[in-house]
């Protein structure tokens, strides 16, 4: 990973590294408009042809890889070509698994252009896409080449996407425990113009990296990257399916809240960071469109889950700011007290 105030360079050193056949560029309907002209000078120089999708998660699916599949052929793409992903975690994820399986796989690099991309979904290999109203059911694991993260493109976000990026650096802090976490809090507003944000991102992405490096196929230490993402996915797809759309890092943060609760319940002592962290995300994130008549469709949801094992719903559940017990499960009567927990915070 490269962080960077000169995007251009960077992807001009890597191409020219090496020989490749064909350079494609991957973005959407978005990132085309406000981020490529970042990297124009590059586009234009290496005569790098342009591949661009709708915006938005609904997009990540397998009617448009076999889009993309069908373009990479025309154009003659094969396995000695490029594709540099540019874009938040949708384009990330779906360019790395596109990538991955044309021709049994072609190299590729991820310019990620959301806060949520450059903390996360950028770093770490993962690549898929969403099967039905289920997240990332479909995908591999596969590092790209490099990760070139500018804050540039941070300035090309309104607000809500800006935080919804930060509730996975939020995430990281509490994973990397009391000292972290703190660290993480004064960057709530978008800051990327502060001396010191650079470092921030350094630290907070360094989080995933360590973990990442010592499980890269998420065996063991790698589950704790999925503390609030088991309710949280449960409640993107939700609100996907009520046309009442909620950003990843939206979910996730209310996940955490839920799951913070159910942590309560399964280790029968209350986390003493959960009134913060509640109080915190209430005020700065969007609601989930839920309510006591959804819990059914969410528990089923959550069945769901590929993180599942032996048809049991597995959480990585915090029992305080850097302390966390990967695989727990718990009874469906827990799991519906902790999303009536975060139903009465709502109404409150």
């Amino acid at each position: 990973m490269i962080i960077t105030q000169n995007p251009n360079a960077i992807l001009d050193t890597i191409i020219e590294k090496q020989t490749y056949s064909s350079l494609y560029l991957l973005s959407d309907s978005n990132t085309y408009t406000k981020c490529m002209p970042v990297i124009a000078d590059s586009v234009k120089k290496y005569n790098i042809q342009t591949l661009t999708i709708t915006a938005g998660e609904n997009t990540k699916n397998i009617d448009t890889c076999i889009h993309l599949w069908e373009q990479l052929n025309e154009k003659m793409a094969d396995r000695h070509s490029l594709l540099i992903n540019l874009g938040g975690g949708m384009i990330t994820d779906i360019g790395g698994f596109i990538a991955s399986t044309f021709k049994r796989g072609m190299s590729f690099i991820n310019i990620p252009t959301s806060m949520l991309a450059m903390i996360d979904a950028s770093i770490g290999g993962k690549n898929g896409i969403n099967f039905g109203s289920y997240k990332n059911q479909i995908g591999v694991i596969n590092e790209p080449m490099e990760v070139i993260v500018s804050p540039i493109f941070l300035k090309t976000l309104d607000r809500r996407n800006y935080l919804s990026g930060y509730a996975e650096a939020l995430k990281h802090g509490l994973i990397g425990g009391k000292d972290a976490y703190k660290v993480t809090i004064p960057f709530i507003s978008p800051s990327y113009e502060r001396d010191d944000f650079t470092s921030f991102l350094q630290k907070n992405i360094s989080i995933k990296e360590k973990i990442v490096a010592i499980d890269p196929t998420e065996k063991a230490d790698r589950k704790a990257l999925n503390i609030g993402h088991t309710i949280g996915h449960a409640l993107e797809s939700l609100s996907h399916n009520k046309n009442e759309v909620m950003l990843h890092g939206e979910a996730v943060a209310w996940g955490m809240i839920a799951e913070l609760k159910l942590a309560e319940l399964v280790f029968g002592k209350k986390p003493e960071i959960l009134p913060e962290i509640e109080s915190f995300i209430a005020e700065h994130y969007q609601q989930p469109p839920m309510n006591e008549n959804d819990f059914n469709e969410l528990l089923s949801i959550m069945k769901q889950d590929k993180k599942n094992y032996k048809s049991e719903i597995n959480f990585t559940l915090l029992k305080e700011a850097g302390q966390y017990k990967i695989n727990q499960t718990a009874t469906e009567n827990q799991i519906i007290e902790s999303l009536k927990y975060i139903c009465k915070l709502c109404k409150s």
